[in-house]
């Protein structure tokens, strides 16, 4: 499978001289929290949903109050150009979806721009390949006939282990997750955030005590 399979085509773009608040506005309005900026149709950089919240940290926010509101209107006008990731890793049309995952896994990033001759083709996300793949493999007719043939549960993904976990406890904890499955809490935070991304969970970073996912609505089937 290759990445033109499942990539988004109609890609949300920025432009680099975007406002920070035409940015918000923009991912709250689209529900993304990532977009390549672009120029003319050149890919000059990236902006994601952490570049906004590291600007926006209680620290910043404290530091740009304490200036009064002059600070604070120089700084919520900056523009994409003056915050965006400028070193961004994108992928090929042609490459294949496992070369995919193993740059989301080892660079941990949640999206990729897809680029022919510098200019963006697509996006592909970790939620996309977590959705095909998941699909794939439990709708793959190999998978069917298996299934009709035993009684062996249907194949899961960690991610399907992760909702039904929150389902059946209606919240977990990030640590509760990590033990029952066996990984890292840097993990559970990832597939959590694929889960959130679907509206299929809500994550909640309290400021005292550990974060908890908790168990939003039943999974649809067919989102891309």
């Amino acid at each position: 499978m290759k990445v033109k399979d499942i990539m988004v085509r109609n890609v949300v773009t920025l432009s680099p001289d975007d406002t920070f608040f035409d940015i918000v506005e923009l991912f709250a309005e689209k529900k993304i929290s990532g977009a390549p900026v672009v120029e003319g149709e050149k890919l000059v950089g990236m902006v994601s949903e952490s570049d906004i919240m590291e600007f926006v940290s209680v620290k910043n926010v404290m530091k740009l109050i304490e200036k009064g509101d002059e600070a604070l209107k120089g700084k919520t006008s900056l523009k994409a150009k003056d915050f965006m990731t400028k070193k961004v890793i994108t992928v090929s049309p042609k490459d294949d979806i496992i070369d995919v995952v193993k740059l989301l896994d080892t660079k941990d990033i949640n999206r990729l721009p897809v680029t022919e001759k510098g200019k963006v083709v697509g996006i592909i996300t970790r939620a996309d390949v977590v959705s095909v793949v998941s699909e794939y493999l439990t709708e793959h007719p190999a998978m069917r006939k298996r299934e009709l043939e035993t009684d062996e549960p249907k194949l899961e993904t960690s991610v399907d282990i992760l909702l039904s976990l929150a389902k059946q406890k209606n919240a977990i904890t990030f640590k509760e997750a990590a033990k029952e499955l066996k990984v890292d809490e840097n993990m559970i935070e990832q597939w959590a955030k694929i889960l959130e991304d679907y509206k299929l969970v809500k994550i909640n970073y309290p400021p005292l005590g550990e974060p908890k996912i908790k168990f939003y609505r039943e999974k649809k089937h067919g989102k891309k």
